[in-house]
Protein backbone atom coordinates (compact mmCIF):
# COMPACT_ATOMS: atom_id res chain seq x y z
CA UNK A 1 0.00 0.00 0.00
CA UNK A 2 0.87 3.57 -0.47
CA UNK A 3 0.96 6.53 2.19
CA UNK A 4 0.53 9.66 0.96
CA UNK A 5 1.85 13.11 1.55
CA UNK A 6 -0.28 15.55 1.67
CA UNK A 7 0.43 19.49 1.36
CA UNK A 8 -2.45 21.69 2.16
CA UNK A 9 -2.66 25.45 1.05
CA UNK A 10 -5.52 27.24 2.45
CA UNK A 11 -5.76 29.81 -0.12
CA UNK A 12 -7.60 33.40 1.16
CA UNK A 13 -8.23 35.17 -1.87
CA UNK A 14 -9.03 38.77 -1.07
CA UNK A 15 -11.08 41.67 -3.28
CA UNK A 16 -8.20 44.28 -3.80
CA UNK A 17 -8.38 47.56 -6.04
CA UNK A 18 -11.79 45.74 -7.36
CA UNK A 19 -10.21 42.78 -8.38
CA UNK A 20 -11.61 39.00 -8.40
CA UNK A 21 -10.48 36.98 -5.24
CA UNK A 22 -10.84 33.71 -4.08
CA UNK A 23 -10.74 31.43 -0.99
CA UNK A 24 -9.62 27.86 -1.19
CA UNK A 25 -7.78 25.06 0.40
CA UNK A 26 -5.43 22.97 -1.93
CA UNK A 27 -4.27 19.77 -1.22
CA UNK A 28 -0.70 18.46 -2.87
CA UNK A 29 -0.19 14.54 -2.33
CA UNK A 30 2.36 12.10 -2.74
CA UNK A 31 2.39 8.58 -2.03
CA UNK A 32 5.51 7.07 -1.32
CA UNK A 33 6.79 2.97 -1.34
CA UNK A 34 9.32 2.34 1.49
CA UNK A 35 13.05 2.45 0.13
CA UNK A 36 14.27 -0.84 1.44
CA UNK A 37 16.80 1.39 3.64
CA UNK A 38 17.84 3.03 0.56
CA UNK A 39 19.05 6.42 0.60
CA UNK A 40 15.84 8.52 0.57
CA UNK A 41 15.58 11.89 -1.20
CA UNK A 42 12.62 14.26 -2.11
CA UNK A 43 12.18 18.11 -3.01
CA UNK A 44 8.97 19.65 -3.34
CA UNK A 45 7.81 23.20 -4.91
CA UNK A 46 7.46 25.87 -1.45
CA UNK A 47 5.30 29.10 -2.76
CA UNK A 48 6.83 32.29 -2.21
CA UNK A 49 5.21 35.59 -1.04
CA UNK A 50 5.04 37.98 -3.50
CA UNK A 51 2.57 41.37 -5.06
CA UNK A 52 -0.24 38.80 -6.32
CA UNK A 53 -0.01 36.31 -3.34
CA UNK A 54 1.02 35.81 0.29
CA UNK A 55 2.01 32.93 2.01
CA UNK A 56 1.86 32.95 5.81
CA UNK A 57 1.25 30.20 9.16
CA UNK A 58 3.41 27.22 6.79
CA UNK A 59 3.31 23.97 8.78
CA UNK A 60 5.52 20.98 8.22
CA UNK A 61 5.13 17.37 9.44
CA UNK A 62 7.78 15.45 8.07
CA UNK A 63 6.75 12.07 9.59
CA UNK A 64 10.34 11.74 10.87
CA UNK A 65 12.25 12.39 7.81
CA UNK A 66 14.96 15.17 8.37
CA UNK A 67 13.89 18.41 6.00
CA UNK A 68 14.67 21.41 5.19
CA UNK A 69 13.74 24.73 3.42
CA UNK A 70 16.07 25.52 0.86
CA UNK A 71 16.40 28.59 -1.50
CA UNK A 72 16.89 27.97 -5.39
CA UNK A 73 19.30 30.98 -5.98
CA UNK A 74 18.94 31.85 -9.40
CA UNK A 75 15.05 32.91 -9.27
CA UNK A 76 14.73 33.46 -5.40
CA UNK A 77 12.32 30.25 -5.66
CA UNK A 78 11.81 28.08 -2.25
CA UNK A 79 11.34 24.75 -2.22
CA UNK A 80 11.29 21.59 0.79
CA UNK A 81 13.39 19.16 1.08
CA UNK A 82 13.41 15.72 2.44
CA UNK A 83 15.79 13.11 3.45
CA UNK A 84 16.91 9.91 5.17
CA UNK A 85 20.58 8.57 4.65
CA UNK A 86 19.09 5.03 5.41
CA UNK A 87 15.90 5.21 3.45
CA UNK A 88 12.64 3.99 5.24
CA UNK A 89 11.18 0.75 5.54
CA UNK A 90 7.58 1.97 5.95
CA UNK A 91 5.53 4.70 3.73
CA UNK A 92 5.58 7.96 5.10
CA UNK A 93 2.55 10.44 4.93
CA UNK A 94 4.34 14.19 4.97
CA UNK A 95 2.33 17.23 5.33
CA UNK A 96 2.78 21.09 4.32
CA UNK A 97 0.13 23.35 4.85
CA UNK A 98 -0.14 27.05 4.88
CA UNK A 99 -2.30 30.05 3.94
CA UNK A 100 -2.15 32.17 0.49
CA UNK A 101 -3.89 35.06 -0.32
CA UNK A 102 -4.07 35.05 -4.16
CA UNK A 103 -6.00 37.56 -6.63
CA UNK A 104 -6.20 38.68 -10.13
CA UNK A 105 -3.99 40.70 -11.50
CA UNK A 106 -3.07 42.71 -14.36
CA UNK A 107 0.65 44.62 -14.60
CA UNK A 108 2.79 44.71 -11.45
CA UNK A 109 6.12 45.82 -10.23
CA UNK A 110 7.24 43.01 -8.39
CA UNK A 111 10.25 44.08 -5.55
CA UNK A 112 13.55 42.38 -5.52
CA UNK A 113 13.48 41.15 -9.54
CA UNK A 114 15.90 42.26 -11.84
CA UNK A 115 14.51 42.17 -15.25
CA UNK A 116 18.04 42.06 -16.70
CA UNK A 117 17.99 38.38 -15.58
CA UNK A 118 15.24 37.29 -17.97
CA UNK A 119 16.70 38.51 -21.54
CA UNK A 120 19.24 35.48 -22.13
CA UNK A 121 18.21 32.22 -23.34
CA UNK A 122 17.36 29.38 -21.44
CA UNK A 123 17.85 25.50 -21.74
CA UNK A 124 15.13 24.87 -24.00
CA UNK A 125 14.25 28.42 -24.27
CA UNK A 126 16.84 29.56 -26.98
CA UNK A 127 16.85 32.65 -28.62
CA UNK A 128 18.53 34.49 -31.61
CA UNK A 129 18.95 32.32 -34.84
CA UNK A 130 15.31 31.03 -36.30
CA UNK A 131 13.71 33.57 -33.88
CA UNK A 132 15.41 36.58 -35.13
CA UNK A 133 14.24 34.74 -38.96
CA UNK A 134 10.39 34.50 -37.66
CA UNK A 135 10.69 38.36 -35.79
CA UNK A 136 11.89 39.38 -39.54
CA UNK A 137 9.46 37.51 -41.76
CA UNK A 138 6.52 38.44 -39.27
CA UNK A 139 7.33 42.15 -38.76
CA UNK A 140 7.35 41.29 -35.12
CA UNK A 141 8.20 44.45 -32.56
CA UNK A 142 8.94 45.06 -29.08
CA UNK A 143 6.65 48.16 -29.67
CA UNK A 144 4.06 45.65 -30.11
CA UNK A 145 3.83 42.77 -27.77
CA UNK A 146 0.28 42.14 -28.62
CA UNK A 147 1.41 41.16 -32.01
CA UNK A 148 3.94 38.83 -30.41
CA UNK A 149 0.76 37.28 -28.24
CA UNK A 150 -1.41 37.22 -31.20
CA UNK A 151 1.67 35.40 -33.72
CA UNK A 152 1.97 32.60 -30.75
CA UNK A 153 -1.74 32.42 -30.38
CA UNK A 154 -2.41 31.94 -34.20
CA UNK A 155 0.59 29.82 -34.88
CA UNK A 156 0.31 27.11 -32.06
CA UNK A 157 -2.53 24.23 -31.33
CA UNK A 158 -3.66 22.90 -28.30
CA UNK A 159 -3.35 19.41 -28.08
CA UNK A 160 -1.21 16.01 -27.82
CA UNK A 161 0.33 14.19 -31.11
CA UNK A 162 -1.11 10.07 -30.16
CA UNK A 163 -2.21 7.68 -31.98
CA UNK A 164 -2.81 5.77 -28.52
CA UNK A 165 -6.66 5.10 -28.56
CA UNK A 166 -6.27 4.41 -24.83
CA UNK A 167 -4.20 7.60 -23.93
CA UNK A 168 -6.32 10.53 -22.42
CA UNK A 169 -4.99 12.52 -25.20
CA UNK A 170 -6.63 10.84 -28.23
CA UNK A 171 -9.08 13.08 -28.35
CA UNK A 172 -6.91 15.63 -29.15
CA UNK A 173 -6.04 13.76 -32.55
CA UNK A 174 -9.00 11.53 -33.80
CA UNK A 175 -12.34 13.50 -33.47
CA UNK A 176 -12.21 15.20 -29.96
CA UNK A 177 -13.44 18.87 -30.30
CA UNK A 178 -12.96 21.92 -28.39
CA UNK A 179 -16.11 22.19 -25.99
CA UNK A 180 -15.96 25.50 -26.19
CA UNK A 181 -16.27 26.23 -29.67
CA UNK A 182 -17.53 23.01 -30.89
CA UNK A 183 -14.55 22.55 -33.32
CA UNK A 184 -12.00 19.56 -33.46
CA UNK A 185 -8.89 20.06 -31.27
CA UNK A 186 -6.78 19.28 -34.12
CA UNK A 187 -8.03 19.60 -37.46
CA UNK A 188 -7.12 17.06 -40.18
CA UNK A 189 -7.41 20.29 -43.61
CA UNK A 190 -4.55 22.29 -41.84
CA UNK A 191 -0.77 21.95 -41.35
CA UNK A 192 1.41 22.61 -38.27
CA UNK A 193 3.90 24.47 -37.44
CA UNK A 194 6.74 25.78 -39.53
CA UNK A 195 7.76 22.27 -41.03
CA UNK A 196 4.29 22.46 -42.16
CA UNK A 197 2.95 18.59 -40.74
CA UNK A 198 -0.23 16.95 -41.57
CA UNK A 199 -1.73 15.38 -38.44
CA UNK A 200 -0.53 11.79 -39.23
CA UNK A 201 2.92 13.40 -39.37
CA UNK A 202 2.57 14.99 -36.60
CA UNK A 203 1.52 11.65 -34.37
CA UNK A 204 5.05 9.96 -36.22
CA UNK A 205 7.14 13.09 -34.98
CA UNK A 206 6.71 12.49 -30.95
CA UNK A 207 9.69 10.72 -29.36
CA UNK A 208 8.42 11.08 -25.57
CA UNK A 209 12.05 10.12 -24.95
CA UNK A 210 13.56 13.23 -26.26
CA UNK A 211 13.59 17.05 -25.05
CA UNK A 212 12.35 17.61 -28.33
CA UNK A 213 8.74 16.67 -27.72
CA UNK A 214 5.42 18.01 -26.51
CA UNK A 215 5.32 19.31 -22.83
CA UNK A 216 9.11 19.99 -21.97
CA UNK A 217 8.54 23.82 -22.84
CA UNK A 218 10.93 23.42 -25.79
CA UNK A 219 10.49 26.89 -28.10
CA UNK A 220 11.97 25.27 -30.43
CA UNK A 221 10.03 22.41 -31.02
CA UNK A 222 6.80 24.45 -30.28
CA UNK A 223 7.81 26.61 -33.34
CA UNK A 224 8.65 23.68 -35.37
CA UNK A 225 5.57 21.71 -34.82
CA UNK A 226 2.84 23.79 -33.83
CA UNK A 227 1.32 21.82 -31.20
CA UNK A 228 1.64 21.55 -27.56
CA UNK A 229 0.39 22.42 -23.54
CA UNK A 230 1.03 25.33 -21.57
CA UNK A 231 4.52 24.83 -21.58
CA UNK A 232 5.54 24.75 -25.07
CA UNK A 233 3.21 28.03 -26.22
CA UNK A 234 4.73 30.57 -23.21
CA UNK A 235 8.48 29.00 -24.01
CA UNK A 236 7.84 30.08 -27.59
CA UNK A 237 6.23 33.78 -26.30
CA UNK A 238 9.98 33.86 -24.46
CA UNK A 239 12.27 33.10 -27.29
CA UNK A 240 10.49 35.48 -29.08
CA UNK A 241 10.62 38.25 -26.18
CA UNK A 242 14.11 38.10 -25.38
CA UNK A 243 15.41 37.83 -28.40
CA UNK A 244 13.91 41.30 -28.55
CA UNK A 245 15.31 42.21 -25.96
CA UNK A 246 12.44 42.41 -23.85
CA UNK A 247 12.29 40.81 -20.69
CA UNK A 248 10.04 37.74 -20.35
CA UNK A 249 9.53 35.27 -17.12
CA UNK A 250 7.44 31.72 -16.80
CA UNK A 251 5.62 30.76 -14.05
CA UNK A 252 4.31 27.44 -13.06
CA UNK A 253 1.84 26.57 -10.64
CA UNK A 254 -1.73 24.96 -10.21
CA UNK A 255 -4.94 25.97 -11.91
CA UNK A 256 -8.00 25.84 -9.11
CA UNK A 257 -11.06 24.75 -11.19
CA UNK A 258 -14.86 26.18 -10.69
CA UNK A 259 -17.01 24.43 -8.25
CA UNK A 260 -16.67 24.31 -4.69
CA UNK A 261 -14.45 21.30 -4.27
CA UNK A 262 -12.55 18.60 -6.52
CA UNK A 263 -9.64 17.37 -8.01
CA UNK A 264 -6.75 19.03 -10.15
CA UNK A 265 -5.92 17.46 -12.98
CA UNK A 266 -2.56 18.93 -12.64
CA UNK A 267 -0.44 21.59 -13.08
CA UNK A 268 -0.45 25.15 -15.15
CA UNK A 269 1.87 27.60 -16.30
CA UNK A 270 1.74 31.45 -17.79
CA UNK A 271 4.35 34.01 -18.81
CA UNK A 272 5.00 38.09 -17.73
CA UNK A 273 7.07 40.30 -20.25
CA UNK A 274 8.42 43.56 -19.00
CA UNK A 275 8.21 47.42 -20.29
CA UNK A 276 10.47 49.77 -18.42
CA UNK A 277 8.26 52.74 -16.27
CA UNK A 278 5.03 49.94 -16.41
CA UNK A 279 5.87 46.92 -14.85
CA UNK A 280 5.37 43.00 -15.33
CA UNK A 281 2.42 42.23 -17.88
CA UNK A 282 1.15 38.94 -17.33
CA UNK A 283 0.05 36.24 -21.11
CA UNK A 284 -1.76 33.02 -20.76
CA UNK A 285 -1.69 32.34 -24.49
CA UNK A 286 -2.96 28.77 -23.92
CA UNK A 287 -6.26 29.53 -22.02
CA UNK A 288 -6.93 32.05 -24.78
CA UNK A 289 -6.57 28.92 -27.14
CA UNK A 290 -8.46 26.80 -25.46
CA UNK A 291 -11.43 29.61 -25.24
CA UNK A 292 -11.36 32.18 -27.72
CA UNK A 293 -13.75 34.19 -25.61
CA UNK A 294 -10.94 34.94 -23.35
CA UNK A 295 -8.25 36.15 -25.75
CA UNK A 296 -8.36 39.72 -24.61
CA UNK A 297 -8.98 38.81 -21.33
CA UNK A 298 -5.67 36.74 -21.16
CA UNK A 299 -3.49 39.52 -22.91
CA UNK A 300 -2.36 40.98 -19.85
CA UNK A 301 -4.93 40.11 -17.05
CA UNK A 302 -4.63 36.30 -15.32
CA UNK A 303 -7.38 35.22 -13.27
CA UNK A 304 -7.64 34.38 -8.99
CA UNK A 305 -7.96 30.85 -9.97
CA UNK A 306 -4.79 29.35 -9.73
CA UNK A 307 -1.30 29.33 -6.92
CA UNK A 308 1.76 30.00 -8.33
CA UNK A 309 4.53 27.78 -7.35
CA UNK A 310 7.78 28.38 -8.94
CA UNK A 311 8.88 31.20 -11.14
CA UNK A 312 11.60 30.87 -13.87
CA UNK A 313 13.71 27.87 -15.63
CA UNK A 314 17.09 25.48 -15.65
CA UNK A 315 16.85 24.89 -11.05
CA UNK A 316 19.66 23.99 -9.64
CA UNK A 317 18.64 22.55 -6.10
CA UNK A 318 20.24 21.19 -3.59
CA UNK A 319 22.06 17.98 -3.56
CA UNK A 320 20.01 16.78 -6.84
CA UNK A 321 21.66 14.43 -8.52
CA UNK A 322 20.07 14.71 -12.26
CA UNK A 323 21.47 18.36 -13.20
CA UNK A 324 19.35 21.61 -13.41
CA UNK A 325 15.99 21.20 -13.69
CA UNK A 326 14.10 22.03 -16.81
CA UNK A 327 10.50 22.54 -15.25
CA UNK A 328 9.74 21.88 -11.36
CA UNK A 329 6.43 21.69 -10.20
CA UNK A 330 5.55 17.78 -9.65
CA UNK A 331 7.84 16.23 -6.68
CA UNK A 332 11.46 15.17 -7.67
CA UNK A 333 12.48 12.06 -6.15
CA UNK A 334 15.75 9.83 -5.36
CA UNK A 335 16.88 6.61 -4.20
CA UNK A 336 20.39 6.18 -3.66
CA UNK A 337 21.24 9.42 -5.97
CA UNK A 338 18.82 7.68 -9.30
CA UNK A 339 16.02 9.05 -10.32
CA UNK A 340 13.14 7.52 -9.25
CA UNK A 341 9.24 7.37 -10.46
CA UNK A 342 7.95 5.10 -7.53
CA UNK A 343 5.64 7.53 -6.00
CA UNK A 344 1.93 8.51 -7.37
CA UNK A 345 0.67 12.29 -6.74
CA UNK A 346 -2.88 13.69 -6.75
CA UNK A 347 -4.10 17.61 -6.54
CA UNK A 348 -7.46 18.29 -4.92
CA UNK A 349 -9.33 21.72 -3.42
CA UNK A 350 -11.79 22.96 -1.86
CA UNK A 351 -13.53 26.57 -1.69
CA UNK A 352 -13.36 28.31 2.27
Amino acid sequence: MYKFLTISFIILLLNCNGTNARSFIFNYEVSILPTNDKKLELWIPYPNSNEVQTIKNIKVDADGLNYSIEVEKKHNNKYLYLFNDNGTNVEKNIKLSFEVTRREHQNINYANVDPNNYLSSASMVPIGSIFDKIIKDNKLSNQNMRGIYDYVLNGMHYGKPTDDQNSKNYKYIYGGKNPKTGQEWLPSNITYGLKKMTKNQLVKSQNNNSKYAYGNGNSLYACDIGVGNCTDYHSYFMSLSRTLKTPSRFHMGFPIPNGEEGKVKGYHCWADYYIKGEGWYPVDISEADKDPSKVEYFFGTVDESRVEMMVGRDFVLNNYDQGEVNLFIYPLLEINDKKSNKFKKSFSYKNI
